[in-house]
């Protein structure tokens, strides 16, 4: 990679808004709860990533689909206010944008419901192949296997290195043999422990190398509260949570994850990308909306100085 690029970071996956809900607790099958309307703030796993990669002073990029419609507006002017590049986002005419509805308890614990419509994700003929190659580092969510596969191919076919966030629910419709092709061209691995457990079950150590046998360099497994699991063949690192006020959980792991990017491209050492996205994830849940507390680099350097614990 060494000419230069457009970006550090180029997203590819979704941008919505979130409708957020106050909860006394969250609601059990068949149960009826009173709620209260918290507002509508923007996300989107991939915008999300996008917006804290660029609030940590990275050069980001979002390829994405919204509708033309009050939240695309909603969400095309939020990743702009961040700071994201757009032009790669696609408007879809007469189209309905992706959302969420999130509710929220006094924990600031949460329960989701993506209600899914035809802009959810980008489709292949949405993405120009020549752009990935602008971007030193790709990241995606595997909502559609097959199609990830072939970006994440398409980006390191142009020198791009790849990330992917893995959760359950991108996990739950592929195949093994589907996964591991997708494993297969990417460069760092984030599963979560339930996207962990939904892809190769047992402990979580055996659990990250067994990831690493199907072609990533790196496995991070977030934990939440409890901070994060990092693997390679020479090391294991476990790297511990801190403490705050939580307010609300939402997009916490995204921004960990656009945190740990950034630190790889500035090319720390993983203990140092660990921590500081660590720190950054629990700074980003201590306000509701998952991008209203997203941290700078210099917010993450004065918590940890507050905490004694900088950054090896």
């Amino acid at each position: 990679m060494s000419r230069e690029r457009r970006w550090d970071v180029l997203a590819v996956g979704d941008a919505d808004v979130d409708l957020f809900l106050r909860v006394d607790r969250l609601p059990q099958r068949d149960e009826k709860v009173i709620g209260s309307l918290l507002g509508e703030f923007p996300g989107g796993i991939s915008a999300n990533f996008a917006c804290a990669a660029s609030r940590l002073g990275m050069r980001a990029g979002l390829i994405a689909v919204v509708g033309d419609d009050r939240y695309g507006e909603i969400a095309l002017q939020s990743l702009v206010e961040a700071g994201v590049a757009t032009d790669l986002v696609v408007v879809r005419e007469r189209g309905r944008t992706f959302f969420c509805v999130v509710m929220l308890d006094d924990s600031g614990e949460k329960a989701l419901t993506l209600v899914v419509t035809e802009c959810i994700a980008p489709r292949r003929e949405d993405i120009d192949p020549e752009a990935l190659g602008q971007a030193r580092l790709v990241h995606l969510i595997a909502n559609d296997v097959d199609d990830t596969t072939w970006v994440a191919r398409h980006a390191k076919l142009r020198d791009a290195l790849v990330s992917l966030d893995i959760e359950p629910t991108t996990t739950i419709d592929a195949s093994p043999q589907g996964f591991r092709a997708l494993l297969s061209h990417v460069d760092l691995a984030f599963p979560n422990a339930a996207g962990l457990r939904s892809l190769v079950g047992g402990d979580e150590v055996e659990g990250a190398r067994e990831i690493l046998r199907f072609g990533p360099d790196i496995v991070v497994v977030t934990l939440g509260a409890q901070g994060c699991l990092v693997v390679t063949d020479e090391e294991t690192l476990r790297i511990p949570g801190f403490a705050v006020p939580v307010a609300d959980t939402t997009g916490a792991g995204d921004c960990f994850i656009a945190a740990f990017v950034s630190g790889y491209l500035h090319g720390w050492g993983l203990r140092r990308c660990g921590i500081v996205a660590t720190a950054a994830a629990a700074i980003s849940v201590t306000a509701i909306g998952s991008r209203s507390a997203q941290p700078t680099l210099a917010e993450v350097d004065a918590f940890l100085a507050e905490r004694a614990a900088a950054p090896v």
